[in-house]
Parts: C-alpha cells; sequence; structure tokens
C-alpha cells in the first residue's frame, strides 16, 4: 500500500517538474548566455528536452511499482524532488529580486 502513495505522488510531482520546467526554461536558456535569435531556440531545446526527463520519471516510476522495486520508486522521489527544487532555485536566481 505504502508503494501506492509513493506512484501516485511521484504522478503528481512529474506534472509539478513538468510545469516548473516548462515555465523555468527561458530563466535556464539564459544561463546558456545565447543572444535573442539563439535564446528561442535553446528554450525550445530545453523544453524537448523536459518531454524526454518527464517520459524517463513515469519509465521509472512505472517500472518501480509495478515490478515492486520500493529503492527505485523512492530514488525516483529523490530526483523528481532534486529536481524541482534545483529548477525553481536557477529560476528565482535568474528572476533576480523583484519590487527592489
Amino acid at each position: 500500500m505504502q508503494l501506492t502513495y509513493a506512484f501516485v505522488a511521484n504522478i503528481f510531482l512529474t506534472f509539478i517538474d513538468a510545469t516548473v520546467g516548462y515555465y523555468a526554461a527561458p530563466a535556464l536558456a539564459a544561463l546558456v548566455g545565447s543572444d535573442a535569435d539563439g535564446a528561442e531556440e535553446s528554450v525550445r531545446g530545453i523544453r524537448r528536452l523536459l518531454s524526454a526527463v518527464v517520459a524517463l520519471y513515469m519509465f521509472f516510476n512505472c517500472l518501480a511499482y509495478f515490478d515492486g522495486i520500493p529503492w527505485l520508486l523512492y530514488c525516483t522521489t529523490a530526483v523528481l524532488a532534486v529536481d524541482i527544487t534545483a529548477q525553481m532555485v536557477i529560476f528565482r536566481k535568474m528572476a533576480g529580486p523583484r519590487g527592489h
């Protein structure tokens, strides 16, 4: 039963990761330091990469749940949490302080 909760939580974490990644893509592209023309391509590339990463997260989530591998399920949860946190930190740093 505990694996079911982790499986469902990972599904929601994957949705959150995809949403944060989609909106953080311009800030992540700014890290590359490309010009105005290259920035749009960088954003598209990051968003394409994001879809591949989301597919991998869901693959490992399903593999771990349906094969009953708890350590893989919990590792997937940890990687998702670190990924979301890193994206939010980078996005906040690139957006800068607001209202100052």
